[in-house]
């Protein structure tokens, strides 16, 4: 009996101490990925959707994923403007801190990252398109470029 319960907890610790299985990537190609982006929330000093994508595209590289594999757009809206505007704009928006995520965005611009902002939200907030931050596209309204891309099949997540 001593023999057995000794067996069980040997077992029962070694398997307690095992590491857990880590699920791998299965789909590795034509990647399609839309974060709808509707605020200026920021995340170790960075607006929070352009952290993620960088967290985002960084994993799929350490998994050996190509760069030219994953589709990503960040589609901005509402408060999240003032993420994707120069320091002017964001003083009319009421935000007196310089826009911090300069060096984030032109990075992922540079990794392919489709940074976009609502035509809408510009024009209702009053920037001017020459407010954008570099690389920064227009499109007619947030929901129906959202609606458009995960119609083509791109995954969907939403940042508050």
């Amino acid at each position: 009996m001593k023999k057995l319960i000794l067996c069980l907890l040997t077992f029962t610790l070694t398997a307690a101490a095992a590491e857990p299985e880590v699920i791998p990537i299965l789909v590795r190609e034509n990647l399609r990925i839309v974060y709808q982006v509707t605020d200026d929330a920021q995340h170790e000093g960075v607006n929070k959707g352009l952290f993620y994508a960088r967290k985002l595209i960084n994993t799929y590289q350490k998994q050996g994923i190509a760069a030219d594999q994953v589709h990503l757009h960040l589609v901005y809206h509402g408060t999240g403007i003032a993420a994707v505007v120069n320091d002017e704009a964001r003083k009319r928006l009421g935000i007196e801190a310089a826009n911090p995520n300069g060096e984030i965005l032109a990075e992922l611009i540079k990794r392919g990252v489709q940074v976009e902002l609502c035509e809408n939200t510009m024009q209702q907030k009053g920037v001017k398109p020459a407010e954008l931050m570099a690389g920064v596209k227009l499109v007619v309204g947030a929901f129906p470029r959202l609606i458009d891309l995960q119609l083509q099949g791109f995954a969907y997540i939403k940042f508050e």
